[in-house]
């Protein structure tokens, strides 16, 4: 089907042989075969296409038609020796050195605009000397062949050296008119010998034209079929790419949804392991949320624990004198309370029910208490090594929580080592940074630190694990070995004193970590001694608590001090009672989670009542008290439990001395 549409093509374009244009597509000028109409804008184009095409066959035709002038020039000899002199200085003396200046400026950028104008003109130089040749030899020698070299002419013209259809003509045609001169007016040219001359090269010269005219129509016609079919491979080009572009497209969906595909395979397959840990996670989770949702009350047993234990044993200490063989005794008995009573406030910390208490804290009273409760507990296959700088100044911090970090990082020490032993070190120095540094993602700002190091020559770790080491509930530990909060706990409380921690480790090379901590003062405090000194007074007080140990304990601590107490381990009798006698009392001192009335309202109810009594609450935590108690019911103080008696006998004072009820 396509080669019959190519034929009925070929056939409407040509008749008799002479291509005819296609009025819809391929418009040229007949005579100069140019282009035309929509085609015109072709026409520079195809000139610079011919002319790169046409350059190299047009050297070679040139030099093909220097050897073949020159060679003839052996039949001069032969023919007309006596004219030999005149036809070599034509054929060496002009023609080949014009062909030869051709052949050189064909590689100046000049000839490309004038190649055709240059053709046509060697065209006709050379058929010119040919011509004055046959004038010399018919006129001298009365001889008329060499009229055949304008046929070669005319073949070399219109064929081999590329000239254009219209340039090829005219230089034709006016060899022609040249030699019709020659023979007709400057010679006396014989009748037969001109019409056999004519004969011959008209017939070449017209041949020569129809043979350029399909030269060159051809020419422009697989040009311009050339043009159609380089647009059409661009269509089909930009139409591949658009194709390769949805393809890419459509390629990268579907390796994504493959992706996809794969990972949830993996997902599936991975999923009772995922489920495991995600069930272990829960479980740990909700163990912290009921360790927090239970701190409150634990904290508030525990509390009301400590209370008598740290009254009775002040008490003592107070009755003892200095040579007393049981003074030591009860002194580690209250040190024991009161870090009973720290934890207690480290566990309302972690359950958010109470506010750590920033103090300057000179940090190597905190790694000595440390080092000295690691000692003890520590086996002998490891080494501890100490060395701390006594004078590198204080740090802003809670005592309770930096004795948290300094015992989880060497108890990981000890973790590391344990299987094979090892050495533990431990160093505190002042450090100044210069220009900011970059721990992880933190940037420190230059100033003194106190920085803290604490490395282990244990099993170290790789960099998978390093990276983990502070999310929270990740552990390398085994099973019941370690919560994995340790780090996590440690990091948060580094990152609320505007501290950084950094560690360094290797499999195998143990592992160093290192706090770094503003400076608060580089005035170092002195440790101050736990003072047992009772403040007395006078005054009637009321001393409720559900905790009748505690009520015990209060009456004989405050009696002890001069005062008149009264207590009660039921809220509502308390109520009754000051009922009964509003103005008996100075002071209520009152638990707040109690039975039947809580503390606040036990005050708001004597407010009714009584409006000046002093009141202050005590309690093992806060969440209970609404944060406006203080103002609603004219409380004075929140004290929290346990109770040191010489702290609480000072404030009672000052409350029943100074302190006025607002």
């Amino acid at each position: 089907m396509q080669t019959k549409k190519r034929r009925s093509f070929l056939n409407r374009n040509l008749i008799f042989g002479f291509p005819m244009e296609d009025q819809k597509k391929f418009k040229f000028n007949r005579i100069t075969l140019s282009f035309k109409g929509e085609m015109q804008a072709l026409e520079s184009e195809f000139q610079e296409d011919y002319y790169k095409r046409s350059l190299n066959p047009f050297r070679f035709s040139i030099v093909l038609a220097i050897i073949f002038f020159d060679v003839f020039a052996f039949l001069d000899v032969l023919l007309l020796p006596e004219l030999k002199s005149i036809f070599w200085l034509i054929r060496f003396g002009i023609i080949t050195p014009i062909l030869l200046a051709v052949i050189t400026y064909s590689y100046f950028n000049s000839f490309r605009k004038n190649m055709q104008w240059v053709i046509s003109g060697i065209m006709y130089l050379t058929g010119l000397a040919i011509i004055v040749m046959i004038f010399f030899a018919a006129r001298i020698a009365n001889h008329y062949t060499y009229y055949a070299g304008l046929i070669l002419i005319f073949i070399f013209g219109y064929t081999f050296i590329r000239a254009r259809f219209i340039y090829a003509s005219i230089a034709g045609w006016s060899i022609v008119i040249s030699y019709e001169i020659a023979a007709i007016w400057l010679l006396d040219t014989p009748i037969e010998v001109l019409i056999n001359n004519n004969y011959f090269f008209i017939s070449a010269n017209i041949i020569g034209m129809f043979i350029s005219f399909f030269l060159e129509y051809y020419t422009r016609r697989d040009f311009y079929l050339r043009t159609l079919l380089e647009e059409e491979q661009e269509k089909v080009k930009s139409a591949n790419n658009e194709l390769e572009i949805r393809v890419k497209n459509r390629t990268q969906e579907l390796t994504r949804v493959n992706k996809e595909l794969k990972e949830a395979i993996e997902i599936g397959q991975q999923y009772e392991d995922e489920k495991a840990k995600l069930e272990a996670h829960l479980q740990q989770l909700q163990k912290m949320e009921t360790i927090g949702t239970l701190a409150g009350g634990v904290a508030h047993d525990f509390n009301n624990i400590l209370t008598p234990i740290l009254g009775y044993t002040e008490m003592a200490l107070e009755e003892l004198s200095d040579e007393s063989t049981l003074r030591y005794d009860i002194e580690q008995i209250n040190n024991a309370a009161i870090r009973g009573k720290d934890l207690v406030k480290q566990i309302l910390t972690f359950s958010r029910q109470v506010d750590i208490e920033k103090k300057p804290l000179q940090l190597h009273f905190v790694i000595n208490e440390v080092m000295k409760l690691i000692r003890a507990s520590f086996p002998s296959n490891i080494e501890i090594r100490q060395n701390l700088s006594m004078d590198c100044g204080t740090v802003l911090a809670d005592a309770t929580q930096m004795h948290q970090i300094i015992m989880n990082l060497c108890t990981n020490s000890y973790h590391a080592m344990s299987e094979n032993g090892g050495i533990l070190e431990v160093y505190l120095n002042e450090i100044n940074i210069s220009k900011e540094k970059t721990i992880g993602t933190n940037k420190i700002k230059k100033g003194t630190y106190i920085e803290i190091v604490i490395k282990d020559s244990g099993h170290g770790m790789d960099r998978q694990t390093k990276e983990r080491i502070f999310e929270p509930f990740f552990t390398s530990k085994e099973v019941g070995s370690g919560s994995g909060l340790g780090l996590s706990v440690v990091q948060g409380i580094v990152s609320n004193y505007h501290g950084y921690i950094e560690v360094e480790s290797e499999v195998d090379s143990g592992s160093v970590f290192r706090i770094i901590l503003p400076q608060h003062s580089r005035q170092n405090g002195k440790m101050v001694e736990a003072e047992h000194d009772f403040k007395k007074g006078r005054g009637s007080i009321m001393f409720v608590d559900d905790e009748k140990e505690i009520t015990y304990m209060g009456k004989r601590m405050l009696e002890s001090l001069g005062y008149q107490v009264d207590i009660r381990s039921d809220s509502v009798s308390a109520l009754k009672d000051i009922r009964q006698n509003p103005k008996k009392y100075d002071l209520l001192v009152t638990d707040q989670a109690m039975p039947n009335l809580l503390g606040t309202d036990l005050i708001k109810y004597v407010r009714e009542v009584n409006k000046e009594l002093k009141c202050i609450i005590i309690t093992g935590f806060n969440e209970s008290i609404p944060a406006d108690a203080k103002s609603t019911y004219k409380i004075l103080h929140i004290v929290q439990k346990p109770l040191v008696i010489s702290e609480f006998s000072k404030l009672i004072g000052r409350v029943l001395s100074t302190e006025k009820t607002a």
